[in-house]
């Protein structure tokens, strides 16, 4: 039975830290992801954390942490997170592009990063990024998009779930994204940093009571 990813945009959601990791090959990532997961269990769950979850490149080459918080200001170190050796972002959700009867299961996270001049630089670029979307449903195998802006004004990181690692590589190939690309190399004070394809590897929610 496939792990169900997270809800992203869910109301009780303030804040999410989110950690990449590079590691050379998938042994190293499922250590990783194994270590995550050992000591976030060994811990007590942290009172404003609603659920942790762990992807894993399909190309085998990163791990990826994601962490929803009910803090608007989060502070202090959770659980695990020295196993991926990489201070995590601070992000919130400003926008979601989701269809409310949907009822596709996400197979597939698409990342794409860009570090960005400053607050208003951030938003701007996500709203010109929507505008510039095609009006039609797009490819069959795109489910949602969620576009988060770093606390301190720095980054961008644009999550969007697939039906498949398949999907999004025939999307691509496709020349869909083309447009957007163009934006993205186009745009002053914003810097792409890529992307890469993940799948769920494990995902814990807290506890109830």
């Amino acid at each position: 039975m496939a792990v169900p990813f997270p809800v992203v945009d869910r109301p009780d959601v303030r804040t999410v830290l989110v950690a990449f990791r590079d590691v050379a090959d998938e042994r190293e990532q499922r250590t990783v992801a194994e270590q995550l997961l050992i000591d976030w269990q060994r811990e007590p769950w942290p009172a404003d954390v609603v659920s942790l979850s762990c992807y894993l490149g399909t190309d085998g080459a990163s791990v990826l942490a994601y962490i929803q918080r009910t803090s608007e200001q989060p502070s202090g170190d959770l659980p695990g997170l020295h196993a991926l050796g990489a201070e995590p972002i601070a992000y919130r959700v400003y926008r979601s592009l989701t269809t409310p009867e949907e009822t596709r299961v996400p197979g597939c996270l698409v990342t794409a990063l860009f570090t960005v001049d400053g607050p208003e630089r951030q938003r701007w670029f996500v709203d010109s990024l929507i505008a510039a979307l095609p009006e039609d449903d797009g490819h069959p195998g795109a489910i949602s998009a969620h576009f988060h802006l770093s606390l301190d004004g720095r980054w961008m990181l644009n999550y969007t779930e697939w039906t498949s690692a398949e999907a999004h590589g025939e999307a691509a190939a496709s020349g869909a994204h083309d447009d957007l690309h163009d934006l993205f190399a186009n745009t002053p004070g914003v810097q792409p940093l890529g992307g890469h394809r993940y799948r769920l590897q494990c995902s814990l929610t807290a506890p109830v009571g």
